[in-house]
């Protein structure tokens, strides 16, 4: 039986209860092998405000991994530094496990900009992509990307960083151990 591994991807800056979310609810519908967040170094379509560098990214991934009791980081985008090409990333990764079938999970904002990604043509050769709903309750997507609708938790990462700006609580947006980080460490405050 071919091996199912499931990629998701961001800048986790930081990573949130709706990204736990998402990863639980693909993770129970999908049942792969292997699940890896893969943390962007650069995401060419996102903007670069309050950049928190990949160290301390992975920290509170690694919170939140021991969290759901599943996952494992993928370092590939981090290594290669510079621009984060998804094509680039999975043509590596199938090139060393070219048997198992890649699953990359997406949101609703960024399956209407694919048009925009790199290589997206080549990059649909390599990977199943895995929509989930952001930002609507319903979706509708091309046939040979598989949908799944989560419950509504419109929580973002940007949103994340301005309250700890303006000083408000970020309780229950991200996990108790991930904010205890942010605050100690003064991320995101100025």
């Amino acid at each position: 039986m071919t091996k199912k591994i499931v990629l998701y991807g961001g800048q986790f800056n930081p990573i949130h209860t709706a990204h736990m979310l998402v990863a639980n609810e693909v993770h129970s519908i999908i049942k792969p092998d292997k699940f890896y967040f893969l943390p962007s170094y650069m995401a060419p379509l996102k903007s670069h405000e309050d950049y928190l560098e990949a160290k301390y990214r992975m920290k509170m991934i690694k919170m939140v991994i021991s969290e759901l009791g599943f996952g494992e980081i993928c370092e590939a985008e981090l290594e290669r530094k510079g621009q984060s090409y998804t094509y680039d990333t999975l043509k590596d990764l199938v090139n060393i496990e070219p048997d198992a079938k890649f699953y990359f999970i997406i949101g609703t904002d960024q399956y209407e900009q694919l048009d925009k990604w790199y290589k997206i043509e080549e990059l649909k050769q390599l990977i199943t992509f895995i929509i989930v709903n952001r930002g609507v309750d319903h979706q509708t997507v091309d046939d040979d990307m598989v949908s799944i609708t989560i419950p509504r938790m419109d929580i973002s990462s940007s949103m994340i960083r301005q309250r700890v700006k303006n000083k408000e609580t970020i309780n229950v947006l991200v996990p108790r151990k991930v904010n205890n980080y942010i605050r100690e460490e003064g991320f995101y405050e100025n």
